[in-house]
């Protein structure tokens, strides 16, 4: 069995890709209001949260916006700007990445805390968040200082992240709308609003019952400690939490990182309920970039990829938890025997908790290499997710129902095996189950808590024989299931091509911030 050892996250594969050209109805739209003097471009100011996964996406938006003649500011930090994934087209765009200094020191976080999967532990989430607001006065400071340089426009609008609500007053101060950007599905976040806007879990004492969710266009139940709300726990962040959604409801629209065709009941009913647009413009990363080739991308790329292409179709599963989550050795001896058991051919991207050294002592003692051989491959840390799932050799994703994660299976076509941690993951879950109906749960129970480390077993290995059975088997029912997964990475590329739902809407969305605020650069200017 070959094992690879690396230590980045895994959502930094986006540092090997292609730049994507946008369609020639997109490129004629650009050429044309360039053309018109009295027609200046819009000016996005784009506020990622500080975190690889989060800032992977919107780094994708801004290419996509740049490409369609935008301004774009993407504001960020020293540490965090080398991480972003920048590939050398992104020199050719009108995109101005913009590090702002980290008051790590103001708000009580150790030196380099500048990403949230830098923090140490879960107690000090509430600090980080407080040293991102920090950054309102620097930034807005910036903007109008370069607004009156010449040849920067003045900000027409501000795309952040629904984590960042401090950005609200950033825009009102520019007087500009502010989007907020939704890192995850118009299912979740509608879910999320709703279980916020009716209270659901006030006066519920246990917190393992499961509440039904009202005003929600299917039926859905969920405990406190498997929602956002019982995820992320400690001092001042229920209050966050609810600021969070206080400022998404005074936001001018919502921007998310899905496609129409995938969730169109919820992208409606959300609209219905906000009475606000929902953008919908992904998958970001099909908007943005395609995986360049192997030869390309590195060694690490080229040795997964060449291990992939000694695999028969379709044979391979995928077995990842994204960049935050780290699973203690207990769990992951439960998986590695579950894989072996279930004879199939797997790819593992393995992050332990703790010691490193213990996993790898493991799995040479327990004679799990030799016994597993040439059909298993354990990568440690950093795996490139995008070149896996979208190789052919690849049948399943075993996955944590992290967003980006999701929208990546789905637009590769595979049907997935879900294993939540925390976050908005049990409802992406239930997304992907119960409407979708191209997932099958591996039974987790009970959430992760970010941050803390524990030695808890939350599935067996008996579990994971049988989901594995279920999804790369699974007779006429999980032919079904394959084959809606197939026609579902169908849609995702149909949305993002020429004059796909994705496409339009993305032309749409810097149209409409022209006509509000870019027809007039002068009325901008005196906003500011």
């Amino acid at each position: 069995m070959l094992i690879i050892t690396r230590g980045q996250s895994i959502e930094q594969d986006s540092i090997r890709s292609a730049t994507r050209s946008p369609c020639p109805t997109a490129m004629s739209s650009v050429i044309s209001s360039s053309a018109v003097a009295d027609s200046a471009p819009p000016h996005f100011v784009l506020v990622p949260m500080m975190a690889a996964g989060h800032a992977g996406p919107m780094l994708d938006m801004a290419r996509s916006l740049a490409r369609r003649g935008a301004h774009v500011t993407f504001v960020t930090t020293p540490l965090n700007l080398p991480r972003l994934g920048r590939v050398p087209g992104d020199d050719e765009l009108p995109i101005r990445f913009l590090p702002l200094r980290f008051p790590c020191a103001e708000a009580g976080l150790p030196d380099g805390c500048e990403s949230l999967d830098a923090l140490p532990g879960l107690d000090l989430l509430n600090n980080f968040n407080d040293a991102c607001a920090m950054l309102r006065v620097p930034l807005v400071t910036r903007l109008r200082e370069d607004g009156a340089a010449a040849g920067v426009p003045p900000a027409s609008c501000v795309i952040a992240d629904a984590c960042h609500p401090w950005t609200g007053d950033v825009a009102r101060e520019l007087g500009v709308p502010r989007l907020a950007f939704d890192g995850f599905c118009a299912f979740s976040s509608f879910c999320m609003r709703q279980m916020n806007l009716h209270k659901i879990f006030d006066g519920v004492d246990d917190d393992t019952r499961p509440v039904r969710v009202p005003g929600f266009p299917v039926d859905v139940e969920i405990s406190r400690v498997r929602s956002p709300a019982g995820n992320f726990t400690g001092p001042g962040m229920k209050e966050f939490g609810e600021e969070i959604m206080a400022e998404s409801a005074r936001a001018d629209g919502l921007v998310v990182n899905s496609f129409a065709e995938l969730e169109p009941v919820f992208v409606d009913a959300y609209e219905a309920a906000i009475g606000k647009k929902v953008w919908t413009i992904g998958p970001l990363f099909l908007m943005s970039a395609m995986p360049s080739p192997a030869t390309d991308a590195g060694d690490d790329v080229s040795r997964c990829t060449s291990w992939l292409e000694s695999k028969t179709p379709r044979s391979v599963v995928f077995v990842s938890f994204g960049s935050l989550a780290r699973t203690p050795l207990p769990q992951l001896v439960e998986i590695a025997c579950g894989l072996e058991a279930s004879g199939q051919t797997f790819i593992w991207a393995a992050k332990p908790a703790g010691d490193l050294a213990a996993f790898e002592r493991w799995l040479a003692d327990d004679g799990f290499e030799s016994r597993v051989g040439a059909r298993g491959l354990v990568v440690m840390g950093w795996a490139p997710q995008r070149a896996i799932l979208s190789h052919p050799a690849t049948g399943a994703f075993v996955t944590h129902c992290g967003w980006n994660s999701v929208v990546e299976c789905v637009a590769a076509g595979l049907p997935m095996m879900t294993w939540p941690h925390f976050g908005e993951q049990f409802l992406n879950e239930k997304l992907v189950v119960d409407v979708l109906r191209v997932g099958v749960p591996v039974g987790v129970k009970d959430a992760a808590l970010w941050g803390v480390e524990t030695e808890a077993v939350v599935a067996t290995r008996e579990d994971v024989v049988r989901v594995v059975a279920a999804v790369m088997d699974g007779g006429e029912e999980g032919a079904e299931r394959r084959e809606r997964a197939a026609e579902l990475g169908k849609k995702a590329l149909e949305a993002v091509a020429c004059g796909g739902s994705s496409d339009r809407n993305m032309e749409l969305l810097v149209e409409h911030v022209k006509q509000n605020c870019g027809r007039d650069s002068m009325a901008c200017d005196k906003k500011q």
